[in-house]
Protein backbone atom coordinates (compact mmCIF):
# COMPACT_ATOMS: atom_id res chain seq x y z
CA UNK A 1 0.00 0.00 0.00
CA UNK A 2 2.88 2.36 0.83
CA UNK A 3 4.50 1.72 -2.55
CA UNK A 4 1.25 2.61 -4.32
CA UNK A 5 1.06 5.97 -2.48
CA UNK A 6 4.67 6.78 -3.43
CA UNK A 7 4.01 5.87 -7.05
CA UNK A 8 0.88 8.05 -7.17
CA UNK A 9 2.76 10.96 -5.59
CA UNK A 10 5.62 10.63 -8.10
CA UNK A 11 3.19 10.59 -11.04
CA UNK A 12 1.42 13.66 -9.67
CA UNK A 13 4.71 15.57 -9.37
CA UNK A 14 5.72 14.53 -12.90
CA UNK A 15 2.37 15.67 -14.30
CA UNK A 16 2.59 19.06 -12.59
CA UNK A 17 6.17 19.62 -13.74
CA UNK A 18 5.27 18.72 -17.33
CA UNK A 19 2.30 21.12 -17.24
CA UNK A 20 4.42 23.96 -15.87
CA UNK A 21 7.18 23.32 -18.41
CA UNK A 22 4.69 23.22 -21.30
CA UNK A 23 3.02 26.44 -20.18
CA UNK A 24 6.39 28.13 -19.81
CA UNK A 25 7.53 27.20 -23.29
CA UNK A 26 4.29 28.03 -25.10
CA UNK A 27 3.99 31.38 -23.33
CA UNK A 28 7.45 32.74 -24.19
CA UNK A 29 8.28 31.32 -27.59
CA UNK A 30 7.49 33.82 -30.28
CA UNK A 31 8.46 36.83 -32.38
CA UNK A 32 9.91 40.07 -31.04
CA UNK A 33 9.69 43.30 -33.01
CA UNK A 34 11.86 46.08 -31.52
CA UNK A 35 11.81 49.67 -32.69
CA UNK A 36 13.33 53.03 -31.82
CA UNK A 37 13.79 56.46 -33.33
CA UNK A 38 15.86 55.24 -36.29
CA UNK A 39 16.37 51.56 -35.47
CA UNK A 40 14.23 48.49 -36.09
CA UNK A 41 15.04 44.92 -35.02
CA UNK A 42 13.37 41.57 -35.53
CA UNK A 43 14.03 38.51 -33.37
CA UNK A 44 12.67 35.04 -32.74
CA UNK A 45 12.69 33.13 -29.45
CA UNK A 46 12.76 29.30 -29.41
CA UNK A 47 13.00 26.90 -26.46
CA UNK A 48 16.02 24.62 -26.96
CA UNK A 49 17.97 22.44 -24.52
CA UNK A 50 16.49 24.01 -21.41
CA UNK A 51 16.87 27.67 -22.42
CA UNK A 52 15.58 30.25 -24.86
CA UNK A 53 17.59 30.81 -28.02
CA UNK A 54 17.19 34.35 -29.36
CA UNK A 55 18.22 35.07 -32.95
CA UNK A 56 17.67 38.12 -35.14
CA UNK A 57 18.96 41.25 -36.82
CA UNK A 58 18.76 45.05 -36.59
CA UNK A 59 18.58 47.78 -39.22
CA UNK A 60 19.57 51.40 -38.76
CA UNK A 61 22.39 51.00 -36.22
CA UNK A 62 25.02 53.73 -36.54
CA UNK A 63 28.67 53.13 -35.64
CA UNK A 64 29.68 54.73 -33.39
CA UNK A 65 26.49 55.73 -31.64
CA UNK A 66 28.50 58.59 -30.13
CA UNK A 67 31.97 59.10 -28.70
CA UNK A 68 33.22 55.86 -27.07
CA UNK A 69 29.84 54.15 -27.52
CA UNK A 70 30.79 52.03 -30.51
CA UNK A 71 29.09 48.74 -29.59
CA UNK A 72 25.52 47.55 -29.22
CA UNK A 73 24.19 45.04 -26.70
CA UNK A 74 20.92 43.07 -26.54
CA UNK A 75 19.22 42.67 -23.17
CA UNK A 76 16.20 40.71 -21.88
CA UNK A 77 13.80 41.52 -19.07
CA UNK A 78 12.76 38.31 -17.32
CA UNK A 79 9.16 37.49 -16.48
CA UNK A 80 8.07 37.70 -12.87
CA UNK A 81 11.22 39.07 -11.18
CA UNK A 82 11.90 41.69 -13.88
CA UNK A 83 15.67 41.08 -13.80
CA UNK A 84 17.73 42.47 -16.69
CA UNK A 85 20.07 39.87 -18.22
CA UNK A 86 22.48 40.21 -21.17
CA UNK A 87 21.64 38.22 -24.30
CA UNK A 88 24.62 39.04 -26.51
CA UNK A 89 26.47 41.64 -28.53
CA UNK A 90 25.05 42.80 -31.85
CA UNK A 91 27.75 42.40 -34.49
CA UNK A 92 27.16 44.14 -37.83
CA UNK A 93 23.43 44.09 -37.25
CA UNK A 94 23.12 40.40 -36.36
CA UNK A 95 22.78 38.76 -32.96
CA UNK A 96 22.32 35.37 -31.34
CA UNK A 97 22.23 34.51 -27.66
CA UNK A 98 20.56 32.51 -24.91
CA UNK A 99 18.31 33.37 -21.98
CA UNK A 100 17.94 30.88 -19.16
CA UNK A 101 14.60 32.17 -17.84
CA UNK A 102 11.34 33.19 -19.47
CA UNK A 103 11.35 36.83 -20.57
CA UNK A 104 8.82 39.34 -21.78
CA UNK A 105 10.87 42.16 -23.32
CA UNK A 106 14.05 42.69 -25.35
CA UNK A 107 15.89 45.99 -25.78
CA UNK A 108 19.10 47.27 -27.37
CA UNK A 109 21.59 49.71 -25.83
CA UNK A 110 24.74 51.41 -27.05
CA UNK A 111 27.76 50.38 -24.97
CA UNK A 112 31.46 51.14 -24.59
CA UNK A 113 32.45 47.46 -24.22
CA UNK A 114 31.27 44.07 -25.39
CA UNK A 115 30.80 42.69 -21.88
CA UNK A 116 28.93 45.27 -19.78
CA UNK A 117 27.51 44.26 -16.40
CA UNK A 118 24.44 46.49 -16.71
CA UNK A 119 22.80 48.35 -19.59
CA UNK A 120 23.74 51.94 -20.31
CA UNK A 121 21.20 54.73 -20.44
CA UNK A 122 21.41 54.87 -24.26
CA UNK A 123 18.53 52.61 -25.27
CA UNK A 124 17.98 52.62 -29.03
CA UNK A 125 15.19 50.01 -29.52
CA UNK A 126 12.83 47.80 -27.50
CA UNK A 127 9.91 45.41 -27.98
CA UNK A 128 7.81 42.70 -26.33
CA UNK A 129 7.40 38.99 -27.12
CA UNK A 130 4.45 38.04 -29.32
CA UNK A 131 3.72 34.34 -28.64
CA UNK A 132 3.32 31.99 -31.57
CA UNK A 133 -0.26 31.07 -32.51
CA UNK A 134 -1.11 27.87 -34.31
CA UNK A 135 -4.48 28.09 -36.01
CA UNK A 136 -6.25 25.06 -37.37
CA UNK A 137 -6.14 24.81 -41.12
CA UNK A 138 -9.58 24.95 -42.68
CA UNK A 139 -10.67 21.65 -44.16
CA UNK A 140 -10.35 21.63 -47.91
CA UNK A 141 -13.71 21.86 -49.71
CA UNK A 142 -14.05 19.06 -52.28
CA UNK A 143 -14.35 20.25 -55.84
CA UNK A 144 -17.85 19.89 -57.37
CA UNK A 145 -18.39 16.94 -59.65
CA UNK A 146 -17.75 17.66 -63.28
CA UNK A 147 -20.96 18.36 -65.21
CA UNK A 148 -19.26 17.28 -68.41
CA UNK A 149 -19.23 13.64 -67.27
CA UNK A 150 -22.90 13.85 -66.27
CA UNK A 151 -23.83 15.43 -69.59
CA UNK A 152 -21.85 12.78 -71.45
CA UNK A 153 -23.58 10.00 -69.52
CA UNK A 154 -26.99 11.57 -70.19
CA UNK A 155 -26.19 11.94 -73.88
CA UNK A 156 -25.05 8.31 -74.11
CA UNK A 157 -28.22 7.14 -72.32
CA UNK A 158 -30.45 9.15 -74.67
CA UNK A 159 -28.56 7.84 -77.69
CA UNK A 160 -28.84 4.29 -76.44
CA UNK A 161 -32.58 4.73 -75.82
CA UNK A 162 -33.05 6.20 -79.29
CA UNK A 163 -31.06 3.35 -80.80
CA UNK A 164 -33.17 0.79 -78.90
CA UNK A 165 -36.38 2.49 -80.08
CA UNK A 166 -35.15 2.55 -83.67
CA UNK A 167 -34.19 -1.13 -83.50
CA UNK A 168 -37.57 -2.05 -82.01
CA UNK A 169 -39.36 -0.08 -84.73
CA UNK A 170 -37.34 -1.81 -87.43
CA UNK A 171 -38.15 -5.23 -85.96
CA UNK A 172 -41.89 -4.48 -85.78
CA UNK A 173 -41.85 -3.17 -89.33
CA UNK A 174 -40.13 -6.31 -90.56
CA UNK A 175 -42.69 -8.54 -88.83
CA UNK A 176 -45.62 -6.54 -90.23
CA UNK A 177 -44.10 -6.68 -93.71
CA UNK A 178 -43.78 -10.46 -93.50
CA UNK A 179 -47.39 -10.77 -92.33
CA UNK A 180 -48.66 -8.58 -95.18
CA UNK A 181 -46.61 -10.53 -97.71
CA UNK A 182 -47.99 -13.82 -96.40
CA UNK A 183 -51.54 -12.51 -96.59
CA UNK A 184 -50.99 -11.37 -100.17
CA UNK A 185 -49.63 -14.78 -101.11
CA UNK A 186 -52.62 -16.52 -99.49
CA UNK A 187 -55.03 -14.17 -101.28
CA UNK A 188 -53.29 -14.79 -104.58
CA UNK A 189 -53.46 -18.55 -104.02
CA UNK A 190 -57.15 -18.37 -103.16
CA UNK A 191 -57.85 -16.21 -106.20
CA UNK A 192 -55.86 -18.58 -108.39
CA UNK A 193 -57.71 -21.61 -107.04
CA UNK A 194 -61.05 -19.87 -107.60
CA UNK A 195 -60.18 -18.94 -111.17
CA UNK A 196 -58.97 -22.49 -111.86
CA UNK A 197 -62.13 -24.01 -110.45
CA UNK A 198 -64.28 -21.66 -112.54
CA UNK A 199 -62.46 -22.65 -115.71
CA UNK A 200 -62.88 -26.34 -114.93
CA UNK A 201 -66.64 -25.98 -114.35
CA UNK A 202 -67.00 -24.07 -117.63
CA UNK A 203 -65.09 -26.73 -119.51
CA UNK A 204 -67.33 -29.49 -118.11
CA UNK A 205 -70.41 -27.50 -119.06
CA UNK A 206 -69.24 -27.15 -122.62
CA UNK A 207 -68.57 -30.89 -122.96
CA UNK A 208 -72.01 -31.82 -121.63
CA UNK A 209 -73.71 -29.60 -124.17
Amino acid sequence: MGHMKKLCAALAVLFVSMFVSTSKVSAHEGDIAMSGANVSCTAISLWQSGQYQVTGRCDGLVYPYQTQYDRYMLWAKTAGSGDIVPVGEIARGYFQGFVGNAFTTLFVTAETSSNPHRPSSYQVASGSVTPFTFEKTAAATPAPASTETTNTSTTMTVQQAASSTSTSGSTVGAVVGKIVTSLLVIILVIVGVAIGASLIFRSRGSVSA
